[in-house]
């Protein structure tokens, strides 16, 4: 006789592992965790610049391919990229942590989410929040999340925190998550004594050590499996290349994230009709937004070539990396005991706008590019010259794009298309974001540091020529949200308990019940949608 449980969460990610965690902490409920990847056992997980080498093997990252081009007639080329194995994307992303600004809740609030405002969510981030700096009334002190302030700083990363207050942006050296969120700083990151914290290592480890919790590696979920009354009644996955049998007498929480999330749902069933109808799914509920009104980040950089020897480009390779790999592993401090950028900025890219609606991330550091400047390149190995990145993120784009799947085969990647930059909203803002960071990059506290503008260089100055890089050019920020979004009009996905509407016994809890971007990174907004999910379900 198979065992049932009575929580099956699928997906060790930033949501999913917060949620074992607190779902078990009684003792009493048997929870189950699903997680297509495999372990966290590799050392380059837990140093925070091991992410470089991590997003570019297959054993760690998924790689999702995207149906649409950039520039209509061209081949598409663009591949998203998202964690795979125990702790999600939290165990190969960057560390940074940002909560984003409180009117963003607000905007959930206004879309259906009832009672998932500021209020609600300020208290999930305080609960979670270990925040060395302390407790002020904003952050949390006390909670599993250690969360560190910058600490590698060196002459160019202070001329770039200068610049900002040039600029006229107010000035948060050690902390950026204030409630009124413009300013310039140095990036927190969840970090502890050089060592990522994952939501893996901070939630799920301590859950795997009760009796009544089975994480179980390597399982591919397919489907969610119903009984007559449309009531979740098992999971079904492959695992080890045999099709398995997951029951459960209470209730399934998919945290698969933003793209997998919504395609799991589509293989049980639940999604547009005719999409289903057409890979071959039979239809339980026509759920038409189910992989749409997806909305996401999209970055651009410049990088600048350096006077002299400045900058850090050099302690990445040769004698450098050597000298910082043996730092690391005696001291657990130094350059590869950071994030990939040090100084962070939120930004009005032009007067129209009333809150902040860019990031920037600044570092002075680049990286190697393609020798076709019309294709871009994802974090890799620095360059061998000195330089200096400015990297700015559109935070609240209107586009909106979809995640379908087009076969019942879970082994098959569903079909991305963002319908990047389709509004003239957007284009206005990615043609003001450039300006306004080679603006902050000309400030008096950089000059004298830059040689030239390297990429994409100043002779691209007119609003059509701007354009045109930002659309070939530009990256998927890897927060995208909405895929499922929660609501409480008769199209939402989840109602604002996240419950699947149309079913029972079946939640949606990552990125994608979100029903709009938040501005900034996707991780510390997920472990507190997580948090704060829990308690709702210990609740009732």
């Amino acid at each position: 006789m198979s065992e049932t449980w009575d929580y099956i969460i699928v997906g060790a990610g930033s949501a999913g592992c917060v949620l074992a965690n607190r779902l078990s902490a009684d003792g009493n409920a048997r929870v189950l965790m699903l997680e297509a990847g495999g372990t966290d056992a590799n050392p380059l997980i837990h140093m925070p610049k091991g992410m470089a080498k991590l997003v570019m093997n297959p054993k760690h990252t998924w790689y999702f391919p995207v149906a649409q081009p950039r520039v209509e007639g061209e081949a598409a080329s663009e591949v998203w990229v998202r964690g795979l194995g125990l702790g999600g994307s939290s165990s190969i992303n960057g560390m940074i942590y940002v909560r984003g600004q409180p009117e963003d809740y607000a905007d959930w609030e206004e879309r259906g989410a009832t009672d998932w405002g500021w209020s609600r969510m300020k208290a999930a981030f305080r609960a979670i929040e270990d925040q060395e700096l302390g407790d002020d009334g904003v952050r949390g002190k006390g909670g599993p999340v250690h969360i560190s302030k910058g600490s590698y700083r060196y002459p160019v990363s202070e001329a770039l925190v200068e610049a900002g207050v040039q600029m006229g942006l107010p000035r948060h050296t050690d902390d950026l998550n204030r409630e009124d969120q413009e300013g310039v700083g140095y990036y927190s990151h969840n970090i502890r004594r050089g060592k990522r914290q994952s939501s893996a290592v901070v939630f799920l480890k301590p859950a795997m050590k009760r009796g009544n919790v089975r994480v179980v590696t390597g399982a591919m979920t397919d489907k969610v499996l119903f009984d007559a009354q449309k009531r979740a009644i098992a999971v079904e996955a492959i695992v080890e290349g045999k099709r398995q049998r997951f029951d459960v007498r209470g209730e399934v929480i998919l945290s698969a994230g933003a793209l997998m999330s919504p395609a799991i749902l589509q293989r049980s069933g639940i999604g547009p009709g005719d999409a289903l109808r057409a890979a071959g799914i039979e239809t339980l509920v026509d759920s038409p937004d189910v992989g749409g009104r997806m909305r996401d980040h999209l970055g651009f950089a410049i990088s600048y070539r350096l006077k002299g020897d400045r900058g850090i480009n050099h302690q990445f390779y040769g004698p450098g990396l050597i000298r910082n790999v043996l730092r690391y592993y005696l001291k657990h401090d130094g350059p590869l005991a950071t994030g990939p950028f040090e100084v962070g900025a939120f930004v009005k890219t032009s007067p129209q706008v009333d809150r902040p609606d860019a990031q920037l991330y600044l570092g002075g550091f680049t990286f190697a590019r393609s020798e076709d400047d019309n294709f871009p390149v994802p974090l890799a190995d620095v360059e061998r010259r000195p330089g200096m990145t400015c990297y700015g993120q559109l935070l609240r784009l209107t586009s909106e794009g979809s995640v379908l799947v087009k076969s019942a085969d879970p082994a098959a990647m569903p079909e991305i298309t963002p319908n990047w930059m389709t509004t003239p909203e957007d284009r206005k803002a990615a043609i003001d974001m450039i300006r306004y960071m080679r603006r902050y990059m000309a400030q008096p506290a950089i000059a004298p540091y830059v040689e030239a503008e390297a990429f994409p260089g100043a002779e691209h100055d007119s609003d059509e020529a701007l354009w045109e890089l930002f659309r070939r050019l530009s990256t998927c920020g890897t927060h995208a949200v909405a895929t499922c979004r929660m609501g409480s009009d008769n199209r939402a996905v989840l109602d604002p308990d996240l419950r699947v509407n149309g079913v029972s016994g079946l939640r949606v809890i990552d990125c994608s019940a979100m029903p709009a971007p938040v501005s900034g990174n996707t991780n510390g907004p997920a472990m507190a949608l997580g948090w704060a999910a829990a308690d709702r379900i210990l609740a009732k």
